[in-house]
């Protein structure tokens, strides 16, 4: 069974890196867990969500109480007629559907972060909320039926 984690973020802008603060202690929970790291989604994901048995995005979200954990399951939606840098993680789940004919169970979990300056520290808040994000996301694999 193959998992696998897109981390978002940058550990240059803060709180911007909770979704990679999250997966670096995920593997514990969640054995044979591949992440990757990377930056924003782009429409080169789609052939690595389409490889995989159930796929988490973890990220950091600009909306809701510093701190706050929000976790979802994703359904695929197309992408936007102009396809930028920058996808969601529906539409590479979308995107997977279109060109590989799979998608894979998935789910979202964020972090609601509080400073986004440049720098390499979590704040408080985000820091304290990395476990209760871990298990967030352990859960939602449980619940992929695999």
């Amino acid at each position: 069974m193959k998992i696998v984690a897109l981390a978002l973020g940058t550990s240059l802008r803060g709180d911007d890196a909770a979704g990679l603060a999250v997966a670096r202690g995920l593997e514990a929970l969640v054995p044979g867990l591949q992440v990757v790291e990377i930056p924003e989604l782009v429409p080169d994901h789609a052939e690595v969500v389409a490889s995989a048995d159930g796929v988490l995005f973890l990220d950091t979200s600009v909306a809701g109480t510093p701190g706050e954990v929000c976790a979802t399951r994703l359904s695929p939606r197309p992408a936007r007629a102009a396809v930028i840098h920058t996808l969601m993680p529906e539409e590479v789940l979308g995107l997977a559907r279109a060109l590989f004919g799979r998608v894979p169970p998935a789910a979202l979990v964020t972090v609601a972060g509080r400073d986004f300056a440049f720098g390499d520290a979590l704040s408080p808040e985000v820091e304290a909320a990395l476990p209760l994000a871990r298990e967030r996301a352990r859960e939602m694999v449980a619940g992929f039926r695999l």
